[in-house]
Order: structure tokens, then C-alpha cells, then sequence
């Protein structure tokens, strides 16, 4: 067993309470930029040398699990501030097995929470969530079971930016009690964070958007666009093995993320939205090669595109994928979601979800219709809204009466 040296990390006031609560359930819920991940991972070291907050209260060395709500988001934030705060305490890490293990001996798991009942493991010391709120309450209820390590009770933590007045409102305003503690935020009480950053965002969010991405309030989101969502209704866990055909909605990004989202249509011309890819600062190179790499796998028939960006759409044809302008009529285009989203005589709706697509059903449970200067609501609030920007055109192509295109490619291995 090696030893690791000493690391000295400054905390902001808000941040070194949550990481030194005694709490067995703490919850750190903050605007974007707040140091969420950052305070959790700070947590799960020490919590890996048995320390919760200032006391030594768990046997070392032990097990730990971090999640996030997908591989990519667990990949390229909850990972990175891991390995920022172990530094060196890291002696091995195999990145295929998501296993990390520390100079004292202590394991740490990391996985995706797109599938909650693959979580079921071995007995673990403690659990941190990292942006908790966008995963199935069903993740809590099995991470919770397995905090049972030495036949103890084990520690939990979750960081995260609100989502609604979802199941972590419910437990931790709603369900506040003796042992499970929330520490609220606001983007602007990190110190470390560049104030002109936080003024972009304020000149960017408003309304409801705003107290929730910035103050990380939890908003019960008045005047969505699509109440007919409804989580136990349109999120699936098992959408079919085989499809009639299968289009792309695409939404262009750089500094905003750019979305692209695979729907399958079954026999019944139901759609399944059965991946999500959600990217900032990619290049069109990169995005031509994930369009490449989706058009193989999932035999795209068409590819329809944010119609902002000619550049774009020529580089995907150029590539031979089937990609063309979307229609962009955008109040035509949510009606013809909120068609897929009815219940039909069979019981189910004709627009299902995977669970995997985090960032998509957020959206719906948050996206709302602007108030003009008349107070009439007639188009919606341009922020968190890309997913359904890239569902939108992907929709209309299905359903405006335009048949998917297809061109002669050679295909490739």
C-alpha cells in the first residue's frame, strides 16, 4: 500500500458546509458553475479514508460508487473532477471497468445511471449522485439499498442543478427530516467563478430559466409547452429491436450545445427517440463523423437539420449522409409533437423516449411559452431548448407529408 500526499483544495462558505456536513443524505443543489461536482467528489475522498465532514465514521479502506446521468456526462465532468481531487491517491484506474483504485486500498465504481437496476451490486460505504435530478427516482431507491458495507449504514450525496419539482424536491424540501440536509446556491456565490461569466448567463436566462439554471431554485414550471409529457408514460426502458426505417433531428451547436437525436419508427409509424447525443464546442468535422457512425449503425434514411446552417448541411452530403434542411415552422412543428405525444385507443402515446435520453425529457418537463409585451403567450422561451429544437424538425419530417429521402453511397465497414 503507497501513501499519496496531501492535497489542499479552497472551498467557497456554501461548499465546505456541504462538504463537511455530518448528514447520512446531503444534498447540494446549485445553479451552473456553482463547484457541485467538484464538492461531491471532495466528499467521496475523504469519505474513501473514512472520513464523513471532520469525523472518521466509516472503515477504510472501503467501496464507493459516483454516477452520472449518462457515459458522456460521467466521462467528461464527474471523471475529470475526480482525478482533479484524487491527484495522486489514484494509484490504478482502469477506465473500461470504471474502477478506481486509491493508495489506501479504498475501490471506487463509476458508472451511468441510464439504467438504474443495472446499479444492483456488492455492498457499498457511501454513494455520490452527481447531477441527481436528471436521473429516474428509482436510482436513489436502489443506491440507498446498497449502503450496507461492514453491515453499517452508509453515507449519500447528490450535487446537482434543479430539475423541476421532481423526486429530489420531494425528498429534500418536501421530505426534509432529522439526517438528510440540502444546501442551496446560486451560481453567483462561487467566488472562484469569473463574474463576467455570470453576467453572460444573466443576460442570456430570464424568467423561470433563470431562478432554476442560476439560482438554483426548484420551479414549478408554469405555462409548458408540452404538459401532455408525462414521465410514466412516454419514458421507456425497452424500445423494439428492429425498426421500419429511422430518421435524425439535428440542432447545430458550438458555445450551445448541439443535439442530435435518432428516432425509429416502428410498424405502427410510432416513433422511438432511442439515442441522444448532446455536445458543446464540437466542430463540424466531429459532428460528420458521428453522422457517419449513426448513419451506419441505424440505416438512416434522412437526416434533418437545424436549416441555420447551409454549411453545415452541405458538409454532412458531401460526406454521402442523407441530411437536408429541416422545416422550421416552429409553431407547426410543436403541434405536431404534441399530436405524438396523445395517448391513442391502444394506450400508448405515438412519441416514446428512452431513459437514456436525459437531456431530451428535461426539456420537456421545463420548456414554456414566452410572455410578449401584450401578456400573450404565442412562442416559446428560447433557452433549454435544443433537444426539442432537434426533436421538432426530426417530427415535422415524419409527419408534414415529405417522404425521407434517400441517395446511392457506397457503404464502408
Amino acid at each position: 500500500m503507497t501513501t499519496a500526499t496531501r492535497t489542499n483544495i479552497t472551498l467557497y462558505p456554501a461548499q465546505g458546509r456541504f462538504v463537511g456536513t455530518s448528514a447520512h443524505e446531503a444534498a447540494f443543489v446549485g445553479g451552473i458553475g456553482s463547484g457541485k461536482s467538484l464538492g461531491g467528489c471532495i466528499r467521496g475522498l475523504m469519505a474513501s479514508q473514512g472520513y464523513i465532514g471532520k469525523r472518521k465514521v466509516l472503515q477504510a479502506p472501503n467501496m464507493g460508487v459516483i454516477t452520472a446521468p449518462t457515459y458522456p456526462m460521467l466521462r467528461d465532468a464527474t471523471v475529470r473532477a475526480f482525478v482533479q481531487v484524487a491527484g495522486d491517491a489514484i494509484v490504478q484506474f482502469n477506465k473500461s471497468e470504471g474502477l478506481a483504485t486509491l493508495a489506501n486500498g479504498s475501490e471506487v465504481i463509476f458508472r451511468s445511471t441510464e439504467f438504474p437496476d443495472r446499479l444492483r451490486g456488492p455492498s457499498i460505504s457511501w454513494w455520490f449522485g452527481d447531477e441527481a435530478a436528471m436521473y429516474d427516482r428509482l436510482v436513489w431507491d436502489v443506491m440507498i439499498g446498497r449502503l450496507r458495507e461492514f453491515g453499517e449504514r452508509g453515507y449519500a450525496w447528490l450535487a446537482t442543478t434543479p430539475r423541476g419539482r421532481n423526486w429530489v424536491w420531494q425528498l429534500f424540501v418536501q421530505g426534509l427530516k432529522p439526517g438528510r440536509k440540502i444546501f442551496k446556491v446560486s451560481s453567483a456565490e462561487n467566488i472562484y467563478l469569473d463574474p463576467a461569466v455570470i453576467q453572460a448567463w444573466r443576460d442570456t436566462y430570464s424568467g423561470d430559466f433563470a431562478l432554476q439554471e442560476l439560482e438554483g431554485e426548484f420551479i414549478a414550471f408554469e405555462g409548458l409547452i408540452y404538459p401532455e409529457f408525462r414521465r410514466e408514460v412516454h419514458v421507456t426502458t425497452q424500445p423494439p429491436d428492429t425498426f421500419v426505417y429511422t430518421v435524425v433531428g439535428v440542432d447545430w451547436g458550438f458555445a450551445n450545445p448541439g443535439v442530435v437525436l435518432v428516432l425509429g419508427v416502428d410498424g405502427d409509424g410510432r416513433a422511438w427517440l432511442v439515442e441522444e447525443h448532446y455536445q458543446r464546442q464540437r466542430r463540424i468535422e466531429e459532428w460528420v463523423t458521428l453522422g457517419r457512425q449513426i448513419w451506419q449503425t441505424w440505416k438512416v434514411k434522412t437526416f434533418y437539420c437545424d436549416p441555420s446552417a447551409p454549411d453545415y448541411i452541405k458538409a454532412f452530403r458531401d460526406a454521402l449522409i442523407p441530411a437536408e434542411g429541416a422545416n422550421n415552422t416552429v409553431n407547426t412543428g410543436l403541434q405536431m409533437v404534441k399530436n405524438r405525444l396523445v395517448v391513442q385507443g391502444d394506450g400508448k402515446p405515438r412519441l416514446m423516449v428512452s431513459r437514456s435520453a436525459v437531456h431530451t425529457i428535461a426539456e420537456f418537463e421545463s420548456y414554456q411559452w414566452a410572455d410578449n409585451r401584450y401578456g400573450l403567450r404565442d412562442e416559446p422561451v428560447k433557452a433549454n431548448d435544443h433537444c426539442l429544437d432537434a426533436l421538432r424538425y426530426a417530427v415535422m419530417g415524419l409527419d408534414a407529408g415529405r417522404k425521407p429521402i434517400e441517395v446511392s453511397v457506397s457503404r464502408w465497414a
